[in-house]
């Protein structure tokens, strides 16, 4: 049973450290789209027969993954003991801090992307008051 916890742990570390990419990709373009003000992912891309955006893509990415996360670590905690999972104390506390790094750095998209559209309202609002005169 152990060598089936240790393979569901290292899959939610894998998840959780692509999820930990996917936000690092849309830290960038988020980064890169307000210094420069545009999106360097509005390229189409085609995957299978769908047409995204980059960002779209990230995006879906993103909810795909967190989904993915979110459901193999119900069913670690549904599945095994404490006592279990004391035997992949390690890999666990691994978990635990990739977590954390994932709050983090959303906290950190979500502030950029925050500061991005006020940035964008003022300039629409600067473009109005200049379409009146």
């Amino acid at each position: 049973m152990s060598t089936k916890l240790k393979a569901k742990v290292e899959l939610i570390i894998e998840v959780s450290r692509q999820l930990l990419s996917q936000l690092e990709l849309q830290k960038i373009n988020t980064i890169t789209s307000d210094k420069e003000n545009v999106l360097i992912d509005n390229l189409p891309i085609n995957v299978g027969d769908k047409n995204y955006s980059g960002e779209q893509l990230t995006n879906d990415a993103l909810v795909s993954l967190t989904s993915k996360r979110q459901s193999l670590l119900s069913q670690l905690f549904e599945t095994y003991t404490q006592a279990e999972l004391a035997v992949e104390l390690a890999s666990i506390n691994e978990i635990v801090l990739l977590d954390s790094q994932l709050i983090a750095l959303s906290q950190n998209n979500k502030l950029a992307l925050t500061q991005q559209i006020v940035k964008l309202k003022k300039s629409s609002k600067v473009r109005d008051l200049y379409n009146k005169y």
